[in-house]
C-alpha cells in the first residue's frame, strides 16, 4: 500500500506532515506523477486558504485552572489547553508519587549521598580497554614489513 507524505508550509520553521493514501488524496495511484502533482497543489492551496481564514478568527488565550483540570481529569476528559494539559499530568504525578517539591539550588536530591552518586560512569577509576603504547611509556612494536620486490 503507497503512501504519500508532504510538509504544508505554515510560518517560518514551521510544518503540518501529511501522510494519506493516494485513494484518500482522490487519485488512482502514485503512477501518474502528473496526478500527484495536481492532488499535492490543490490539497495545499486548501491549506492555504483555510490557514488564513483560521488567522483571522478572534480567539482568546484562557489558562487552564487546577479546579478544571481536575475536574476533567475526574471525567476522563481530555485537556481543551496546554496548561490544562501540564497540571493534569502534575496532578495524575502528584496522585501516583504523593506531593513533590522541586529541589531548591544547590540541594543534593539524596541528603545522605553526601560526595555526589557513586554509580555514575565519571565517578570510577575502573578502565575497562587496555592501555595504547603512547600511554604506558613502552617503544612502538618495530616488526619489520617484508615487501616483494618488482623487476621493472
Amino acid at each position: 500500500m503507497a503512501e504519500i507524505e508532504f510538509l504544508l508550509p505554515t510560518v517560518q520553521y514551521g510544518n503540518v506532515k501529511v501522510r494519506a493514501t493516494p485513494e484518500e488524496l482522490g487519485i488512482d495511484g502514485v503512477q501518474d506523477a502528473g496526478a500527484l502533482g495536481v492532488a499535492a497543489a490543490a490539497y495545499l492551496n486548501l491549506f492555504q486558504q483555510g490557514f488564513k481564514v483560521g488567522g483571522q478568527l478572534d480567539l482568546e488565550y484562557a489558562p487552564g485552572s487546577p479546579e478544571a483540570a481536575a475536574e476533567r481529569l475526574a471525567t476522563n476528559q481530555k485537556p481543551r489547553t496546554v496548561d490544562e494539559a501540564n497540571e493534569m499530568a502534575r496532578q495524575v504525578i502528584e496522585n501516583e508519587l504523593g506531593p513533590t517539591t522541586p529541589l531548591s539550588e544547590g540541594e543534593d536530591e539524596d541528603p545522605e549521598d553526601v560526595d555526589g552518586d557513586p554509580d555514575a560512569p565519571w565517578s570510577t577509576t575502573t578502565v575497562d580497554a587496555k592501555p595504547k603504547p603512547w600511554e604506558t611509556g613502552k617503544a612502538a612494536p618495530t616488526n619489520a614489513v617484508k615487501v616483494a620486490e618488482i623487476d621493472w
